[in-house]
């Protein structure tokens, strides 16, 4: 006899879960569908091109999950940007800084100039850097910490219903 997870778990769904903005989730369950999509992910980076694409794809549930969790923490769903926006900022924060590096140290990289490279590489390494402390951050952040207890505005507690 087999059983899914929604009748293991009362109120744990995973449509809801990985396809759903509404609602809140708990921390376990976040953690659950963070590794699943994680996994996804990992898997299908071994895919060359319709592994980009699943990437694209799993843009939808990975938010999904976050908002959820913002919910849970009496937060708003829309805080899920601030990674993206500091990713976005920063990328092209980086993008600008190697090409002016560049332009500014052109002679320099066609003699290939070891310091000149690495003036080149600096900034970029630094921005790689932010972007990954604010990721790491903020999903620790939203990971961690516990949840309002009670019913907020965003729904029921899910600690009460399993």
């Amino acid at each position: 006899m087999t059983t899914d997870m929604s009748t293991q778990v009362p109120g744990f769904d995973w449509k809801t879960l990985l396809f759903s903005f509404e609602g809140r989730i708990r921390r376990s369950h976040f953690w659950i569908g963070w590794l699943i999509l994680l996994g996804v992910s990992v898997v299908a980076g071994w895919i060359p091109i319709l592994g980009g694409l699943i990437a694209l794809v799993l843009i939808w549930p990975n938010l999904a999950i976050a908002v959820k969790r913002l919910h849970d923490m009496g937060q708003t769903g829309w805080l899920v940007a601030i990674p993206w926006v500091v990713t976005i900022v920063a990328l092209v924060v980086g993008i600008g800084t190697i090409g002016f590096s560049a332009i500014t140290n052109a002679t320099a990289l066609d003699n290939e100039d070891p310091a000149a490279i690495f003036a080149l590489l600096a900034p970029a390494m630094g921005m790689m850097a932010v972007i990954c402390l604010v990721n790491l951050g903020f999903l620790l952040w939203i990971g961690l910490t516990p949840g309002t207890n009670g019913d907020n505005r965003y729904g029921s507690d899910p600690k009460a219903a399993g």
